[in-house]
């Protein structure tokens, strides 16, 4: 079993859960110029950390997740 510490595909997973989050807590409310830039930014993030994701398939991608619970 492979650690968060260890596997980058876990930082890519925080990267997209900030990135929902972000876009849940938004569905509330206007959207301000800071939070406009926030969700850029943390889109560049989500996508620099799971770059070398992008072509796994569905199941190995929810297999390595798991192993990002701790």
């Amino acid at each position: 079993m492979t650690s968060c510490s260890e596997d980058s595909i876990c930082e890519c997973i925080r990267a997209s859960d900030e990135l929902t989050n972000k876009y849940e807590e938004l569905r509330t409310k206007k959207l301000s110029v800071e939070g406009q830039k926030e969700v850029k930014e943390l889109i560049k993030t989500k996508k620099a950390k799971c770059k070398e994701f992008e072509q796994m398939s569905g199941p190995e991608m929810l297999e390595r997740k798991a192993s990002c619970k701790e």
